[in-house]
């Protein structure tokens, strides 16, 4: 065992107070994603989150205040992946609409869907779980609004068409694709996550379009 000179700086076993702390943490976060997305975020209580990870409570309330605030680092980092990879494809494609959301929900859904229990703990269980998490879960669904927004007006897209205004239509078209995924999450409707998002690109083409024209 090698230690260094005091606080925080001593290791064990090669590692600092702060990697072993972040290691906990992480062991957390994988059990979270584990459990929450196969029994439930409301059925999964602290003890089973910790024997799952292997470590007892109090490493548990060192890394997060409450089983709500593990939900809310997890979920952060699922919304993270999937902006950030949707925003990649959008910037990497052709300036054509159809093909920018094309590219767009495929980049989204592939992320999502790469594990069934990231889709579910999105798309599912972070629903009513507390004020806190629907304002963000609000947050989110404007986020990617604001991405399709943003590319019609890089294409030249006007702010208004008639009764029509851009942020309030992409709104509607978001809010259509958090639908679909929780109704293909949940099995409600049978169809390969391809065809899904052929779906979904025929809509944003013909309702975002309408601000191209």
């Amino acid at each position: 065992m090698a230690e260094a000179n005091s606080g925080t700086s001593r290791t064990w076993r090669g590692q600092t107070i702060q990697e072993r702390r972040a290691g906990r943490r992480e062991r957390l976060i994988d059990a979270g994603i584990e459990l929450f997305g196969t029994r439930g975020y409301r059925n999964t209580p602290v003890k089973a989150i910790c024997e799952e990870a292997g470590l007892t409570e109090r490493y548990f309330y060192e890394a997060f205040e409450d089983r709500e605030s593990l939900l809310d680092a997890i979920n952060s980092m699922i919304h993270e992946d999937c902006r950030a990879a949707t925003v990649k494809a959008i910037e990497d494609s052709a300036d054509d609409l159809e093909e920018s959301m094309r590219d767009g929900l495929t980049a989204f859904a592939q992320e999502l869907t790469r594990d069934p229990r990231r889709a579910r703990i999105q798309e599912i269980e972070v629903v009513g779980v507390s004020p806190e998490m629907e304002h963000k879960r609000r947050e989110t669904i404007h986020t990617f609004a604001g991405i399709v927004a943003d590319r019609v007006r890089e294409l030249g897209g006007r702010e208004e068409v008639g009764p029509l205004q851009l942020d309030v239509v992409s709104l509607g078209l978001v809010g259509s694709v958090n639908e679909q995924l929780i109704d293909y999450v949940l099995g409600y409707i049978e169809i390969e996550i391809d065809e899904l998002i052929e779906n979904q690109v025929a809509a944003f083409a013909c309702v975002a379009g309408q601000f191209l024209k």
